[in-house]
Parts: structure tokens; sequence; C-alpha cells
């Protein structure tokens, strides 16, 4: 069985690829962050430039499986380069499956919790999308997409992080917090925390199975980004007393945010007879 990573060198990238053991071969495209580890193939790859070179790539060694995590997030830059975005996130893993369909590989998709308007929360696979900004849009378009082959697989997850300084959310706050400054987070923004490694482990499961179709891997507690922040204060030993809660409706906001994405992760927990652990389990690690 053969892997085709996209985009190998962000959190998830960096994860993935440590835990492909049953793959006969893996192959990893980069862009910024070269990979030096020596059991997989490094691919130099930047859209739209490298596009033609991807392309025999895939039709040359024919992977069984092609997982996508090239994207951008940032929701301000999604909302200022929109052309570029919706080339990247819509365009690129529209060509890339349409070209995984002309070999029979099966094309995996991450997506986010920013597809739905975040009025209810508690969101199922088989609810309406609304996003209410233009990269919660821009991961709508691309579910249909990459859905139009019924052999293709959408992941939907939430704030993915990590027990290091890695991801985003954790190393602000307790940057923040270690130079004794104040910080401010929302008490009304819910979410629901992924630990990286459970959201690994399910996609390989997914993947060494004859499963498809969309499918949500989040953490268990819908949580606000201040309850999240005492957590890390709490468990890196810093002073939880210099978090404040503030309202998302007391600040002016140019980009709109879903104020209850929180994902139901029910249909993979029962498909795996899996249970993701909590948040300050986790950080017991």
């Amino acid at each position: 069985m053969k892997l085709l990573v996209l985009g190998g060198s962000g959190l998830i990238g960096n994860e993935l690829i440590k835990k492909t053991s049953f793959f006969n071969k893996v192959l990893v495209t980069y862009n910024n962050h070269n990979l030096t580890k020596l059991n997989f193939l490094p691919i130099r790859f930047s859209f739209p430039d490298d596009l033609e070179t991807l392309k025999k790539i895939i039709f040359t060694e024919r992977p069984d499986v092609v997982i996508n995590l090239i994207g951008k997030s940032n929701l301000s830059y999604c909302e200022q380069n929109k052309d570029e975005i919706y080339q990247l996130n819509i365009i690129f893993p529209k060509k890339i499956c349409d070209l995984c369909n002309e070999i029979n590989s099966k094309f995996v998709q991450i997506s986010s919790d920013y597809v739905f308007d975040g009025k209810y929360g508690n969101y199922t696979e088989n609810d309406q999308t609304n996003p209410i900004n233009f990269y919660g849009y821009t991961k709508q378009i691309s579910e249909k997409e990459i859905l139009r082959y019924p052999q293709n697989i959408v992941i939907r997850t939430s704030l993915v992080y990590d027990l290091t300084l890695k991801t985003n959310f954790i190393k602000f706050i307790s940057e923040k917090l270690n130079k004794n400054e104040k910080v401010f987070a929302f008490n009304d923004v819910m979410t629901t925390p992924i630990l990286v490694d459970d959201l690994i482990m399910s996609i390989l499961k997914i993947i060494d199975g004859e499963h498809a179709g969309i499918f949500h891997i989040s953490g268990n507690e819908c949580i606000s980004r201040y309850e999240f922040a005492k957590i890390i204060a709490k468990k890196f030993g810093l002073q939880e007393k210099l978090i404040s809660p503030i309202s998302i409706k007391s600040i002016k906001q140019n980009i709109p945010r879903p104020q209850n994405s929180c994902l139901n992760n029910e249909k993979i927990k029962d498909l795996f007879n899996i249970e993701f652990s909590s948040l300050k389990k986790n950080f017991k690690k």
C-alpha cells in the first residue's frame, strides 16, 4: 500500500508520517520546511508552479491513498486574499482529486468545523453546512468537490493541539503568561479540541478500512477558549489569574466567526469503539 501526503511539514503532517509504518511506501510533499526523515520520499512542491510535476508523480507512483493537508486557515488572510485562497483551498484539491480518480486512488481531504454557522453546536456529519466566512465557504465547496467520487473521505476536525508549544493557541497563551502579561480569552466561542495523536489514529483507521464519506474527528469536550486557556496555565504551572474572560460580542469583528462550532464525534467512536482522552488527562502526559 502506497501513501502520498500533500503538505507533510505541518503539525498534522509531521505526526502522520511518524505513524505510517503499515504503508509500503510513503511520499511526502513540503514547501518551506524540508523533511529529513529517511523512510519516506520528500518532494518539494509549491502550488501552482509545480502542479505538472506533482501530476507526473501521481501517475508514475500511483499511490493508493492521497491525503491533502495543504491549505490556509488564517481567517484574516483568507478574507484579504480571496483569489489565492479560492485556488488553494478549492481548485487545487479538485484537480488532485480528479487525478486520483483516474488511477482509482482514494483521496482524503481535511476540512473544518467552520463549515457550520455556529448557532447550535454538537454538529453531526448529516447536519446542513452554512459557513459564515470565506475560509468556511472554501471548505464547504471543496467538500462537495471531493465527495463527487464515492471512494473519497472528508475529515472535519476542530482545534488540533499537541503536547508541546507547536500549537498556536498553546504557544500564544504560554508565552503571554511567561511574561506575566494578561490574557483575554473568549468565554462564548466554543470548540471541541482534539489531540493530534487521536486525530492521526482515527484517520489511519479510516484509511485502513473500506470507509468513505464524511467523518467528524474531534475531542469529547465542547469548551470555550477561556476554559482551554485556564487548563493550559494550570498544567504548565503558569498564573491562571492572569487570564480573563471576554465575550466575542464585546469586540468589533471584521470577520464573523461561528460561536459554537463543536462537532459530534459519536460516529467515529462507535465505528471503531474508541474513546478520546480529556484535555486534562492529555496534559498530564
